[in-house]
């Protein structure tokens, strides 16, 4: 796998001179411990411009806003961006806003001034003076509540903020780059996103392609995964298994492969993983069953096809349920990932698991 590298981000955020990415069409590899084993790689066209313009974004002092499907390694494209920018050598701050609770949040950005609230014992600056010189990560930006978003525009516009509980301003140094798996502009058409902020944020736009549009990345990842996993075991992936997952739909993108290979690494009976023996490995998922792309398209099946659990007049909330559960055991009771795979925020993952009473995590086979 090394002999195809051509970058890496390692999780002290150092990082190998890449040029030429488009001209010379070589084999491109990005991992970051930090993000769980999910990785950038490939040769396709469509993930080299990308990775081309962002390197030459990074060049600027500009704001950038990426917007790409859950899984497709959004935050290790801005970790990308820091690495290659002036400010490399100053933090980088990541905050995902849908895992901090919504009360929490203000004073995790913004800090707080002794006294601003009862447990306030002493002042604490927040994540945004911590990132002084170098990059603020706001993860899930479309997760960010509206009444904190003026909050978050004057930061932006003015470069100051002021801490919760305080009068004064504190002036920052700061790149602010922002993701999200939801169409911001949308957001904005139906209320739940600040006009003003999401110009702001939008002054660079990055897109990551989904895994479906670059298939032929699909050996190169399950290549480096086999390797990031599989150390002591000797096994290798059979060409019959790398075609079969050259053909999926992956509506997870680059983390479901990653949990299927890791699946196919923990049930294997023999060296060479195949996909006859494991059935199994390429679950169905809401938008895409476990057939083969080509076989799905040419057969011309009814859209119900592949949903044989649902039946007519069944409640909305029962295949909500049903779903979510499906989801966890699939991601061994990760929530962050069954969060990603179903498109939602892990704050809402954690709300629904609690009002349908499903398992806890210790109940899920180890993952």
């Amino acid at each position: 796998m090394k002999s195809v590298v051509a970058g890496r981000v390692e999780p002290e955020g150092g990082l190998d001179t890449v040029a030429g990415l488009n001209a010379t069409r070589a084999p491109f590899l990005v991992a970051s411990a930090e993000s769980g084993g999910l990785c950038l790689a490939g040769r396709s066209a469509a993930l080299l411009r990308t990775l081309e313009y962002g390197r030459k974004a990074a060049a600027s002092e500009a704001d950038i806003l990426i917007e790409a499907e859950s899984g497709t390694g959004k935050e290790i494209l801005a970790r990308l961006i820091h690495g290659w920018s002036g400010r490399r050598a100053h933090p980088f701050v990541a905050v995902n806003c849908s895992a901090v609770p919504e009360a929490l949040l203000e004073s995790e950005l913004f800090g707080h001034a002794r006294g601003a609230y009862t447990s306030a014992n002493a002042a604490q600056i927040g994540q945004i003076e911590s990132a002084q010189g170098g990059t603020l990560l706001l993860d899930e930006i479309g997760e960010m509540p509206l009444h904190l978003q003026p909050k978050l525009l004057r930061v932006l516009q003015e470069r100051e903020l002021r801490r919760l509980g305080d009068t004064r301003s504190v002036r920052v140094d700061i790149r602010v780059l922002a993701t999200t798996n939801r169409s911001l502009a949308a957001m904005v058409r139906e209320g739940l996103f600040r006009a003003d902020l999401y110009f702001r944020l939008n002054v660079i736009a990055l897109t990551l392609p989904p895994l479906r549009e670059r298939l032929e990345d699909v050996p190169l990842l399950a290549e480096h995964f086999l390797e990031r996993y599989a150390k002591g075991k000797n096994l290798r992936l059979a060409p019959e298994f790398l075609a079969r997952l050259s053909k999926h739909g992956w509506p997870g993108n680059v983390r479901e492969l990653e949990n299927s290979i890791r699946r196919a690494i923990a049930l294997s009976p023999a060296q060479e993983i195949s996909a006859e023996l494991q059935p199994g490995l390429l679950q169905a998922t809401p938008d895409a069953p476990a057939t083969d792309l080509p076989d799905t398209r040419r057969d011309g099946g009814s859209v119900g096809e592949g949903f044989t659990h649902l039946q007519p007049g069944m409640k909305l909330q029962d295949m909500e349920r049903e779903l979510l559960a499906k989801t966890l055991v699939a991601t061994c009771g990760n929530r962050s990932h069954a969060a990603a795979m179903l498109g939602i925020s892990l704050r809402t993952v954690r709300n629904k698991i609690r009002e349908y009473g499903l398992p806890s995590r210790r109940d899920y086979a180890a993952d």
